[in-house]
């Protein structure tokens, strides 16, 4: 896994070269046959959960879902708000809730989800953090080196108090980066209640003999969502980070990360279950003027 560190105004962030929260770990053959749980709820979307089982890392094949659980979804209110998702009959292995039913989180809440498989129950939990709306975005050059690239920058209030915990989602043209996408995830603790003037969350880094690379190209919409994430997802993610740094050909094999579920069997589980508020920025279409800054 390919990663890069930046710092800018003392946050400490994280790019990460890998699909939106899914989690490559090496395994062992004891770890084989793990179950293995991503799973989300936001203030935006429904939630979904998906459960599969680990497989070895030589094998070529996708995860396969596992069919039958139940799934559930509540919260800490009294009485609690629950739901029971139902798995996609079109994806084994993704629950999600029934057509026409609409289940979104609420900042300030912590959520549980149970999952019911065989004579196995697991369980995680998060909070739901409120995160604050982010201003604006801006896309312009961002020189690196000797050449220009086309940069994200975003701008908005931090919430004050230490302890917020941020990560931006970017979509192009309406779909969310993926194969080559650039996770992001900072902590607030050396801005904490500042305004962020211009931070770069991305930059379309490519080859400049190679236009055909680009990921942001004339005539492409820009828009960034800003999220919560909780203080434990903040940690699972660094420590991916520090895995990243420190592979090589004659490393050992780093040990699964610790995410948040746990099993009623005492077996580990791999994976995790994240609560996010959602503030969308505003589109930014890549425009002649925009281009023209890469020839300055």
């Amino acid at each position: 896994m390919q990663t890069k560190y930046i710092f800018f105004l003392a946050f400490v962030f994280i790019l990460m070269n890998a699909c939106e929260d899914v989690i490559d770990i090496e395994l062992s053959d004891e770890d084989v046959g793990l179950y293995a749980v991503e799973a989300k709820i936001t203030t935006e979307d429904n939630p979904y959960v998906f459960l599969y089982k680990t497989q070895p890392v030589s094998s070529a094949e996708p995860y396969i879902g596992v069919s039958g659980a139940v799934v559930t979804i509540s919260d800490n209110s009294q009485p609690p708000q629950t739901i029971q998702l139902a798995e996609d009959p079109e994806n084994t292995g993704l629950y999600i809730p029934e057509e026409g039913i609409t289940f979104h989180g609420e900042y300030n809440k912590e959520y549980m989800v149970s999952i019911s498989v065989g004579e196995t129950t697991l369980t995680a939990s998060d909070m739901l953090a409120k995160v604050e709306p982010i201003d604006s975005i801006q896309v312009h050059s961002s020189l690196r080196g000797d050449h220009l690239f086309l940069g994200i920058f975003t701008y908005g209030n931090e919430t004050p108090g230490i302890g917020n915990y941020y990560k931006w989602d970017i979509y192009i043209n309406n779909e969310l980066l993926s194969g080559s996408e650039y996770l992001a995830v900072v902590s607030d603790e050396m801005v904490d209640g500042n305004y962020v003037n211009g931070f770069e969350i991305f930059t379309d880094f490519h080859d400049p003999e190679e236009p055909s690379e680009r990921l942001l190209n004339l005539g492409d919409t820009i828009q960034v969502k800003q999220t919560s994430i909780s203080e434990f997802a903040w940690h699972f993610y660094s420590q991916m980070f520090e895995q990243g740094q420190t592979g090589g050909l004659f490393s050992v094999p780093p040990a699964n990360i610790k995410g948040n579920f746990l099993s009623d069997d005492g077996r580990q589980v791999l994976g995790l279950f994240t609560a996010h508020d959602v503030s969308a920025s505003n589109v930014v279409v890549i425009d002649e003027a925009i281009e023209e800054q890469l020839k300055e």
